[in-house]
């Protein structure tokens, strides 16, 4: 299966120049074809009343919910538990030694040794409308699709932004990959869609987004919220999740996702540098953005994962599994390094700040 290794190295930057960092991403993409979406130049994010073709009924079961035993918790919280005995950690999150070599930069992969699990490609289109092209050659600033060796639900894929032309800014106030996937959460058009981030390492940003398909209601979806900031002339509102073991942020735009955008990607910039750690969610066909907020804790296994912030646990164990309570999850929770009420108002604050100076 296709591997990767993110690199912890905050100092790594300084030992490779711009020129190698741009030979190593032109080596690893050189010569290989693949399926390729393109989306057109008429983008349905700053129209929001755009409705594309869903291909996959809201109310069908997914496969993977017919083959993996599932339960809520009772409980207010409405916690949901799994049992999946041969998951592990997304194997693009496996670190290892960086080493110079010809296939490689700041993130390497083993994907050259198994290009059939790379599925299709997408970018940037020169035509109106949004179009799918058989096969070919990977554009500049794309982001490649690939199998996810451990899913966890159905459609669970890796979300890799690869840039050919220059070095990757990923989620930088600049960075224009948020701006793609919130696209495509529009154009696939699907409530049950989930796109995904976690940045669970301090100074160093994931490489990678992941995506599935999530049928039900997720717990953190069904919470109550307190709106603190709404700028309806420019549709949009940001609100704190009440009443949830996780310190959390709902942002919404009712009429201008890109916009949107550009505010988590600063949002989520500024985190990075201060060594907050965050994850993030997009949902409702990229209408909402979640964003979970965790403090750096001295050991990795306190962190929680993307899906235990919204309130959706997996247990390896059938006795782990029977044996899950709401007390035992809130627990877990607690035993996480989390925001106090302090940092958690900073960050609103900050939130407010960004959100009111761009011009919708």
């Amino acid at each position: 299966m296709v591997q990767a290794k993110q690199i912890e190295d905050e100092n790594l930057c300084s030992k490779y120049t711009e020129n190698e960092l741009l030979k190593t991403q032109k080596s690893c993409i050189n010569g290989i074809r693949l399926p390729l979406y393109q989306f057109g130049r008429n983008s349905p994010l700053d129209d929001i009343s755009f409705k594309a073709p869903s291909d996959v009924p809201l109310e069908e079961q997914t496969i993977l919910e017919s083959i993996l035993l599932a339960k809520a918790i009772v409980g207010q919280k409405k916690f949901l538990a799994q049992l999946n005995g041969s998951w592990t950690n997304p194997s693009l999150s496996q670190y290892e030694e960086i080493r110079k070599c010809d296939h490689g930069s700041l993130f390497q992969t083993n994907w050259l040794k198994c290009p059939e699990e790379l599925l299709f490609c997408i970018s940037r289109g020169e035509n109106n409308e949004s179009k799918l092209i058989s096969a070919s050659l990977v554009p500049t600033s794309s982001i490649l699709v690939m199998i996810n060796a451990t899913p966890v639900e159905y459609g669970h894929v890796i979300l890799l932004p690869c840039a050919v032309n220059g070095p990757l800014q990923f989620l930088d106030d600049r960075s224009l990959e948020l701006e793609m996937l919130l696209r495509l959460a529009v154009e696939i058009n699907n409530f049950a869609l989930c796109l995904f981030y976690e940045c669970s390492t301090p100074r160093t940003a994931c490489p990678y987004f992941q995506a599935l398909f999530f049928s039900s209601l997720l717990p953190v979806e069904a919470m109550a919220v307190d709106t603190f900031f709404s700028d309806s002339l420019g549709g949009i509102y940001v609100s704190t999740i009440t009443d949830y073991p996780v310190k959390a942020l709902l942002f919404e735009s009712s009429c201008n996702l890109k916009k949107m955008g550009q505010v988590i990607a600063e949002i989520c910039s500024h985190l990075q540098e201060k060594c907050v750690l965050y994850n993030l969610l997009i949902r409702d066909c990229g209408k909402k953005i979640f964003l979970f907020l965790q403090s750096q804790g001295s050991d990795r296994s306190s962190i929680l994962s993307p899906w235990e912030c919204w309130g959706y646990f997996l247990f390896k164990s059938r006795s782990e599994f029977d044996q899950a309570t709401e007390d035992a999850l809130l627990d877990r929770i607690a035993a996480a390094a989390s925001f106090d009420d302090a940092e958690f108002q900073g960050v609103k604050q900050f939130c407010c700040d960004v959100a009111g100076k761009v011009s919708f």
